[in-house]
């Protein structure tokens, strides 16, 4: 299985991830949402970092692309429906970190992928709670 692919593939999306969350803080409706923008920008930065390790590891230099997400998701008409958008994209992340935890890394980033896949469902669940209160 190539994992330097999927890898670039998921760095490029956590850095639109990054952007996201960025574009999303200035529109929080409340302190508490503030709070919870900038969290899940601070753990999609982290999943940078450490995919950039992880590719390092396998002697492959990291990608620099960013991916389109931030647009898509800023075009949404509410902030309930860019925080829809964002989880489905939060959620295509677990996924391919499913079949990247199985894939023979060393344990440091055998654990960091789980790592990272635990922070993105904690964030979606979170997003999720956000998204009913705004009644999206």
């Amino acid at each position: 299985m190539d994992t330097v692919g999927p890898l670039n593939e998921l760095l490029a999306a956590e850095r639109a991830g990054v952007e996201t969350l960025s574009g999303l803080v200035p529109l929080a409706p409340a302190a508490a949402a503030r709070r919870l923008f900038e969290s899940v920008r601070d753990d999609e930065a982290w999943s940078c970092a450490g995919l950039v390790r992880a590719i390092r590891e396998l002697g492959a230099e990291p990608t620099a692309e960013k991916g389109d997400f931030a647009g898509k998701v800023m075009a949404q008409p509410t902030l309930a429906a860019k925080l829809a958008l964002l989880n489905r994209g939060q959620e295509w992340v677990t996924k391919r970190l499913d079949a990247l935890v199985a894939a023979g890394f060393s344990a440091a980033s055998t654990a960091f992928l789980t790592e990272m896949r635990a922070r993105h469902l904690r964030n979606i669940e979170a997003c999720d709670r956000l998204v009913k209160q705004l009644g999206g």
